[in-house]
């Protein structure tokens, strides 16, 4: 049986890790006060289809980057679309409606920070379409006015540190921390503790 010792540290580390693990999940992409101007039921499939429709239609879409152009007028970037959960995070997911693209006006977003594969979420207005080519093919891309881009942190990887916990002790998955296990010894119960790598 567990000393009562261990356990209350336990349950303490545990809560403690959850409010950190808490608050670094629950980080919100986009103020409330510019998510109640968005245009009700515009899809990100329905606009691919027909970018021309939607446009002065405001959208939440997010994905991660393609490219990174920057430009006289601003910065460019070229997104391939993901489904966005529920705080608003690019899924991990290979499923995508096609790709778009968002101007940040009169803004210097480095593409060294803001390069392939980082997740964005973006809140803009459709104002055109443009027809640019994709190999051999034309492509029709909704193009954006960014009013709002939020910039990701990249997802940790196992080993790696996230909002300043150690990946392993308590174990952080995608769906939460894992409390730590016990160990039999000579002289009672002890919390195992991996080896941490910072």
């Amino acid at each position: 049986m567990v000393p009562k010792m261990w356990r209350s540290w336990g349950c303490l580390a545990l809560m403690s890790v959850w409010a950190v693990v808490g608050c670094a999940y629950g980080t919100r992409a986009i103020p409330e006060d510019l998510k109640v101007q968005i245009t009700p039921g515009v899809t990100f499939r329905e606009v691919i289809r027909n970018p021309g429709f939607s446009i002065g239609k405001t959208v939440l879409w997010g994905g991660t980057i393609f490219k990174t152009t920057v430009n006289e007028g601003g910065t460019v970037l070229e997104v391939l679309q993901k489904p966005l959960d529920h705080r608003d995070r690019p899924l991990r997911t290979d499923e995508s409606g096609g790709r778009f693209l968002v101007i940040r006006i009169d803004a210097f977003l480095d593409p060294a920070i803001y390069r392939e594969g980082r997740e964005v979420t973006v809140f803009g207005e459709i104002t055109e379409e443009r027809r640019l080519p994709v190999g051999e093919m034309i492509y029709a891309y909704p193009y954006l006015v960014a009013s709002y881009i939020h910039l990701w942190r990249k997802r940790p990887l196992p080993g790696e540190r996230y909002a300043g916990i150690p990946y392993g002790y308590p174990y952080l998955y995608p769906y939460g921390p894992y409390p730590p296990y016990y160990y039999p010894h000579p002289y009672g119960f002890r919390p195992f503790a991996p080896h941490r790598h910072f």
